[in-house]
């Protein structure tokens, strides 16, 4: 490099600004790579064993017109550190790729996954969105990665469905809206043997989802359904009906429908329960705030007061909230008919 070209960076173009930022720059490559590299299951194929770069376009299903692609993609991770490469053959190196490729850590990998497709896609694009009225639809997320991400929640759903039993403690007939992976109907049908659960979700590939985790349980008997909350029919069905992490998806005028809809399947002196992230938690549930805010089919988080008085004014009794979370804004809601 020629002096003159060293000065001109330095006093020009003040290329230690620019140096200062390294770090956080190779942070954003890094964490875009691994993710993208643990979706398309080029970890999960890397962990079984070094893979050439035949084995990876074959396994990967890439078109032949798109090798130099995969190549160029593959020299991104090992530039990164997240790839080794040697005598041909790729492997796991990066301390990141190698904890999200772990089976017992896939969880964790959903989160991250989460995180970073939509959570960072919503603080990077919010002002365009804002200025284009560029809403969010509900086919922008990956109904398998958001049910898989919020299994971290299980423990504190299972406390609270606990909870809810409480004050009911043998629910004949069941409706859980928003299935999920199916790990809720798991614990209610080994909780309750005699009860009958009805479950239903707006998204295909979530009730699929949830199937493969009853099959794989053993649960028989769980009415499980692809089927919108507002087409169900009858009234005074159910003595519990449930909504786990999903009150978000409705925007705030059909939050009054969605609870006029339970108040009126409900038996008299059955019961609402509901978990959710509200308004004043972490970054992840301001980031998660943010997305739904930005969407058109939801809307911005609940708040915990505003959500009781509109439970109360639906015509529930006996409205309670628990903060499920020590120290963040997840609550659960049980309300009486």
């Amino acid at each position: 490099m020629q002096l003159s070209t060293l000065r001109k960076l330095i006093f020009d173009k003040n290329i230690f600004a620019f140096l200062r930022l390294g770090k956080q720059v190779d942070t954003v490559y890094r964490t875009s790579f691994v993710t993208a590299a643990n979706s398309s299951g080029l970890l999960n194929s890397l962990s079984q064993a070094e893979q050439s770069l035949d084995q990876l376009q074959q396994q990967l299903t890439i078109e032949d017109n798109k090798r130099d692609a995969l190549e160029a993609w593959l020299e991104c991770g090992v530039r990164l550190g997240e790839l080794g490469f040697s005598a041909g053959r790729y492997r796991l190196k990066g301390k990141l790729s190698r904890h999200l490729a772990k089976q017992e850590n896939q969880i964790a990998a959903a989160m991250f996954e989460e995180a970073i497709r939509y959570h960072y896609d919503a603080l990077l694009s919010a002002p365009t969105r804002m200025k284009q009225n560029n809403a969010y639809q509900l086919s922008d997320q990956d109904g398998k990665v958001i049910a898989q991400s919020s299994q971290i929640l299980e423990p504190f759903v299972e406390e609270a469905i606990e909870w809810g039993l409480k004050k009911q403690p043998q629910p004949k007939a069941i409706l859980e809206v928003g299935c999920g992976a199916g790990k809720y109907l798991v614990y209610l049908s080994k909780r309750l043997n005699s009860c009958d659960i009805t479950a239903i979700d707006y998204q295909a590939d979530v009730v699929a989802h949830a199937s493969q985790t009853l099959i794989k349980h053993g649960i028989k008997g769980v009415d499980l359904r692809h089927q919108s909350f507002f087409d169900l029919q009858g009234e005074s069905h159910y003595d519990l009906i449930t909504l786990h992490n999903n009150i978000y998806y409705f925007t705030e005028s059909q939050r009054k429908a969605v609870l006029a809809k339970a108040h009126s399947l409900l038996k008299p002196g059955g019961q609402l329960l509901m978990t959710t992230s509200c308004q004043g938690g972490s970054s992840a549930i301001t980031a998660l705030n943010l997305w739904f805010s930005l969407s058109d089919i939801g809307g911005a988080l609940p708040d915990v007061e505003q959500l009781k008085r509109s439970l109360t004014r639906t015509g529930f009794s006996q409205v309670n909230s628990k903060r499920l979370m020590p120290g963040e804004s997840y609550f659960a809601f049980l309300a009486q008919k």
